[in-house]
């Protein structure tokens, strides 16, 4: 058995499908108007629609384009970890859009903080898009190399 063969193939096919993810990932971004095009649902949040494990596609989209009963991504300013819940209602204040959301599953609306103050909803600055397509459980590879590596999640 060749081993010094069989490592440098190992290899190879390492940075080809690093190579690959990133081609995908990069197609994907410049299509879909959004830096991060996939996010992995870590929560219950959203069920019947989405589960825990589901890959969510986004799409950037105008926050003028939003409408009541879509479903957005936003960040927080305190945490890294995309939220994906639905607008259900969007206020107008100071020029700026607010969109008032709410996990499908969750008893109460998100709040959303920033600097300390609580705003009447997600800025429409801190909408990364819209979630457009689903791929089931296919994330809980993600899940599971982040537990593997000591993410908490």
């Amino acid at each position: 058995m060749d081993y010094k063969k069989e490592g440098k193939e190992i290899i190879e096919g390492i940075v080809i499908a690093v190579m690959l993810y990133l081609v995908i990932s990069l197609t994907l971004s410049y299509a879909l108007k959004v830096e991060n095009p996939v996010a992995v649902v870590i929560s219950g949040s959203m069920e019947p629609v989405y589960y825990r494990g589901d890959i969510i596609v986004i799409k950037g989209t105008e926050p003028t384009n939003i409408q009541v009963g879509d479903i957005v991504v936003y960040k927080r300013p305190y945490q890294d970890i995309p939220i994906v819940h639905r607008a259900i209602n969007i206020i107008e204040e100071g020029g700026v859009l607010y969109f008032v959301t709410k996990g499908d599953n969750n008893p109460f609306e998100d709040s959303y903080f920033e600097n300390g103050k609580k705003l009447p909803g997600v800025p429409d600055y801190a909408i990364l898009g819209k979630s457009i397509m689903k791929i089931p459980k296919l994330g809980y590879v993600t899940i599971f190399f982040k537990r593997l590596i000591g993410v908490r999640i």
